[in-house]
């Protein structure tokens, strides 16, 4: 181990952005894009590194979230860019290798969010470390992937072990430290190709040096699936959202606003509506008369019109609603539910509820858990959505219909 590198260099943060969001149906943007109150993920991210004092990161992205990067102007962090087409993890960093060379590297994912004081905590922990990896305790089974421990060591990360069968109760969040990476690049090489070829290359790295293992309590989300944008979106409102009105929003002085409520330039709030914080109104959004919006998001240009109740939900940009019931959903955008259609979000046996693909179910763990609806799709008076329902990119559903099984992009149920 080369020692002569100084203790108090900052790493550069290197963030995995290029990925292509295989289990994020329906959703149709790019999960790194998703905005969230105002600002797509990927800033997110950007922000909380800035903030952490870290003074430069490179992005490895795709070419939609280059396209958008190329507009971003972050205030105290250099950032640089490499685009590539990657089959996971471990094939991102080796198509950066040439910018990376052998200069100490944080190694973090662009959809995992912490709270922002853990990397100021990393950045302490590193400073005499060889490497470091990240564990989360928990106390159910987790589908990821775990460490395996001897003592204060890392020994190993076994992916998805199965319930009964992990090797410790911690599980890998990806907030890894390498100060000499081309030690870790050297493994990657030697592996194939493959989805797990970063958690086996790093495996085979801790059989030759010291890895130590940072453990973080705090609050985490990822966005892996559709329906983490609900847990995303709770993160945000409880950690990233202040009591503000914008100079330029409009607030009838009959409108109700309570708790840390966030309401964004040009928007307007008309009489009677109330609003329950924590909560974002996005920019030019309205919230109609007698509307109703508690813990949720409201994003740029979306309508909540005259009744509609909005509770801990996600809607995204350009949504328009009327008289509608939306509960613990996420709209993507552009989505038009005409008058007096519900998305239900509780079963009647209190069953946990799962999120129905067309062609899988997914485990959420939620007692509450409504529609999700991809960009574009439309409904006509009157419809009933049961719980976790996933609706496709521009589907159509015609008045009356009760939907009791996932519909597919650009499909009409009639």
């Amino acid at each position: 181990m080369n020692c002569n590198r100084s203790p108090m260099k900052k790493p550069l943060v290197v963030i995995l952005a290029g990925g292509v969001g295989k289990s994020f149906a329906p959703i149709s943007i790019n999960k790194t894009l998703v905005p969230l109150c105002g600002k797509p993920m990927l800033q997110h991210t950007i922000e909380t590194v800035e903030n952490a004092g870290f003074h430069g990161a490179l992005i490895i992205t795709n070419e939609e979230n280059e396209q958008w990067l190329s507009t971003y102007q972050p205030f105290n962090i250099t950032l640089q860019t490499q685009i590539v087409k990657p089959t996971g993890m471990g094939d991102a960093l080796l198509q950066a290798e040439h910018l990376i060379r052998d200069e100490p590297i944080l190694v973090m994912n662009a959809c995992d969010m912490v709270e922002s004081s853990f990397l100021k905590v990393i950045q302490q922990k590193i400073l005499n470390s060889y490497a470091c990896i990240t564990g989360l305790k928990v106390d159910s089974y987790f589908p990821g992937g775990y460490i395996k421990m001897e003592g204060t060591k890392a020994t190993g990360i076994i992916e998805k072990p199965g319930e009964g069968h992990e090797p410790s109760d911690l599980i890998n969040l990806v907030f890894h430290y390498f100060s000499h990476p081309q030690d870790f690049f050297g493994h990657l090489k030697q592996t194939p190709t493959q989805d797990e070829q970063y958690e086996i290359a790093l495996t085979r790295l801790m059989k030759e040096h010291h890895i130590d293992v940072i453990e973080y309590s705090g609050h985490w989300s990822k966005l892996k699936h559709a329906h983490h944008i609900l847990d995303m979106m709770a993160f945000c409102l409880e950690n990233r959202v202040v009591n503000h009105i914008a100079r330029t929003a409009l607030i009838s002085p009959q409108a109700v606003i309570e708790g840390t409520v966030y309401v964004d330039e040009g928007a307007r709030i008309e009489a009677c509506a109330v609003i329950k914080g924590p909560a974002y109104i996005g920019r030019n959004a309205v919230i109609g008369n007698h509307a109703l919006v508690r813990q949720s998001v409201v994003e740029e240009d979306a309508v909540v019109g005259f009744g509609t109740e909005v509770a801990r939900s996600y809607v995204g940009p350009r949504c328009k609603l009327h008289q509608n019931f939306i509960g613990d959903s996420v709209l993507e955008s552009d989505i038009n539910p005409s008058w007096g259609t519900t998305c239900a979000n509780w079963r009647l046996d209190e069953k946990q509820i799962s999120l129905q693909l067309p062609d899988a179910k997914i485990t959420t763990g939620r007692i509450k858990l409504g529609a999700v609806i991809a960009k574009g799709a439309a409904f006509g008076v009157n419809c009933s959505i049961m719980p976790g329902m996933t609706i496709g990119e521009n589907a159509r559903v015609y008045p009356g219909k009760t939907v009791t099984s996932a519909v597919k992009m650009d499909e009409v149920v009639r």
